[in-house]
């Protein structure tokens, strides 16, 4: 059967392939690389000096790979020349050209992580730590083996490897690593940590820099096996690795606070935010999107919390001053807009159609890569040679669905927005569920499938966004409570009106509620509240322990939607 190739089928008409499909593909770099020139783009300025995903494996072991990984490397260098040419660069940075991100883990083995700590602290120290862990580990384990998950010779093996695996020193460091971007911390509390930061003075500046002058961002997508033409195969090896930057700017600028250095505690916080905001500027999907609002998050957290503790001798006047910086860099809600990554998700769904089309073993082989085993027996029983389908009325059909999902997002408002997605995503479950249409209309279980196995689900991405604005409020009002606090002998002000006009030029609305963010001062502690489910009067018992397990200054959760900021304590 001939693809008919339309607007109203294909959404576009070109570029095409050799046997008449569209090359969704190149359509997608093209637009993004349109945005961006390899000066301006983020990710040329971090990979001068980070690594990414693909060589990260090759940095750590330096010459130490086995045959089968120098043919992997081979792969890797052979995709990193492609990627590197897409952004417009004609040569490769060599893999000892990069730096750590990540406290030791480029350069030491795990059987090396049990001296490096013993400079620091005694085995009498580390021992409790390594306990802590192997007990977790042994309770994780039987959990799976009661469950039958695992057979008892696994289970046997597991345990006694769990007795002498050396990875629980790494995993000391890891758990340090992450407590270290939580609050400020001190030399004193993790001297590992602090030994290796003090190896990257050289190339943090510069990390710095990037983040401040690099505006655009993009990102190649193609795949890796040059027969397949399936957009959601196409990987993401780098953007995971900005998240790492971000990381980074966390323990460092924690670091710093501690030490009293506040201005480029900050200023790290803000390089955070930056990266994830560039990030969010021009993602080609809404992987990167989620990345970008995972590192304002982490910019967000640390300067609440560091404003929450600032000491007295930082007055009102220096603060505004950051929360005018803070401002330029995390502007307030631009809606309606249609992130770029509704494109990629169209066109993905309408790629693993037409591939099914046309060559679907390769839409089975990707599934059998990624996918449970009862998702490729549904795949092979609905695509049978046997059955015969009208591929432009399905095409046609999904191209309506995602219509209808711009239309939503294209909504001036979160709430409506948010409870338009769920109707349609409720639509398509009922969809699924009519066996009479099914089996008149076999169309219907090929988009049934498509829906159900390859679309994602919008509602938890929308519920990011939302949240990721509304922390960015919050942490603009933090700026303000904090210079009132400075001004008035440590006080919080009773309510946010307080505030106007000469520490906020206005309350901000909740993009929850459209209506002006919740505040409550209480006894030992001001909340801010993102709608008004919750009473925050000390009656309910569950979100009360949730507030009292907050650090100041940061967020608690009492549910997976609705959270409370803690800004004082």
């Amino acid at each position: 059967m001939k693809l008919i190739l339309s607007p109203e089928t294909t959404y576009l008409t070109e570029p095409q392939l050799p046997d008449g499909r569209i090359d969704y593909l190149a359509a997608i770099n093209k637009q993004l690389a349109e945005q961006t020139t390899p000066e301006n783009n983020l990710l040329v300025g971090i990979f001068s000096i980070v690594a990414g995903e693909k060589e990260a494996l090759f940095v750590r072991k330096r010459l130490q790979l086995s045959d089968e990984e120098k043919q992997a490397l081979e792969r890797t260098n052979k995709y990193r020349t492609k990627f590197y040419k897409m952004l417009g660069l004609d040569a490769l940075p060599p893999l000892d050209s990069f730096v750590e991100i990540t406290p030791g883990f480029f350069l030491v083995s795990i059987k090396d992580f049990e001296n490096e700590l013993l400079e620091f602290m005694s085995m009498e120290e580390l021992a409790p730590m390594i306990e802590e862990q192997r007990a977790e580990d042994r309770e994780k384990y039987k959990r799976r083996f009661d469950k039958g998950e695992i057979t008892k010779e696994t289970y046997d093996a597991e345990i006694k490897t769990i007795e002498t695996n050396p990875r629980y020193y790494r995993e000391i460091i890891n758990r340090q690593w992450y407590e270290t971007l939580k609050r400020p911390w001190t030399a004193e509390e993790f001297p590992y940590i602090a030994k290796w930061l003090a190896t990257t003075d050289e190339w943090s500046e510069k990390l710095l820099d990037i983040s401040r002058k690099r505006t655009g961002y993009y990102h190649p997508l193609f795949n890796e096996h040059e027969d397949s033409h399936l957009v959601y195969d196409a990987p993401l090896p780098y953007a995971q690795s900005l998240r790492e930057a971000a990381r980074y700017f966390g323990c460092r600028g924690n670091f710093e606070f501690a030490r009293g250095n506040f201005d480029q505690a900050m200023e790290n916080a803000f390089s955070a935010i930056r990266i994830g905001q560039t990030t969010r500027s021009n993602p080609g999907t809404l992987v990167e999107d989620l990345v970008g609002i995972a590192m304002t998050g982490m910019g967000n957290h640390q300067l609440t919390t560091q404003l929450a503790i600032l000491p007295k001798e930082k007055n009102a006047t220096w603060i505004l001053q950051k929360k005018k910086e803070y401002d330029a860099i995390e502007p307030a809600t631009s809606l309606p807009w249609l992130p770029l990554w509704s494109q990629f998700e169209r066109f993905g769904t309408l790629a693993a159609i037409q591939s099914a089309a046309v060559e679907p073993n390769v839409l089975h082989e990707f599934l059998k890569t990624y996918s449970e085993e009862e998702v490729i027996v549904k795949y092979n029983k609905i695509f049978n040679a046997d059955t015969e389908y009208d591929w432009n009325e399905i095409l046609k059909q999904v191209n309506f669905f995602y219509d209808d999902l711009e239309e939503i997002l294209l909504i001036p408002n979160w709430q409506r927005r948010l409870r338009a997605v769920e109707r349609l995503e409720q639509r398509l479950v009922e969809y699924g569920k009519r066996k009479v249409d099914a089996d008149s209309i076999p169309e219907r279980k090929v988009i049934d499938f498509m829906f159900g196995n390859l679309v994602f689900s919008c509602e938890p991405a929308l519920c990011a966004m939302v949240r990721s604005e509304w922390s960015g409020q919050v942490t603009s009002v933090a700026f303000s409570l904090a210079a009132y606090r400075a001004d008035h002998n440590g006080a919080s002000p009773d309510t946010l009106e307080q505030l106007v006009p000469k520490y906020l030029p206005k309350i901000p609305l909740s993009p929850y509620t459209d209506k002006p963010l919740r505040y409550i001062k209480r006894q030992h502690d001001v909340l801010i509240a993102n709608d008004d489910e919750y009473q925050l009067d000390g009656s309910e018992e569950d979100v009360e322990k949730k507030i009292a397990e907050a650090k100041p200054g940061s967020y608690a959760y009492p549910t997976a939607k609705h959270f409370v900021f803690v800004a004082v304590k």
